[in-house]
């Protein structure tokens, strides 16, 4: 096969060789980069612009810009600010690792 049409496991080998801590990171990393992915896609979906969103939001423009950048650390109030305005909500589940069952869901709303 050629170099080009050879299947590629490099990545997921890269990624195996990390240490637990350094997968950890890596797995948070992509989970907010999902989330940031998805509050930009779902904007788009209603028509707004961040400045748009922020006015709804209630917060300035450059917040809405750190929700869609994949910030580790966004605040769970300004989240749900952002998806209030834009008519979601969010819903938590904790969810068993071994098992793969709930054992906890809330939800948050401001209605």
């Amino acid at each position: 096969m050629s170099e080009t049409t050879r299947p590629s496991n490099e990545i997921d080998d890269y990624i195996a060789a990390f240490a637990d801590e350094e997968r950890q990171e890596y797995i948070a990393a992509e989970t907010a980069l999902d989330l940031a992915s998805m509050l930009y896609h779902l904007r788009q979906k209603r028509g707004l612009t961040q400045r748009g969103a922020a006015e709804r939001a209630a917060v300035k423009q450059q917040a809405i810009s750190r929700l869609e950048k994949a910030a580790s650390n966004m605040q769970l109030g300004t989240l749900q600010r952002y998806l209030d305005a834009l008519g979601y909500h969010i819903e938590i589940s904790v969810i068993d690792n071994r098992t793969g069952h709930v054992a906890g869901k809330t939800s948050f709303s401001r209605a």
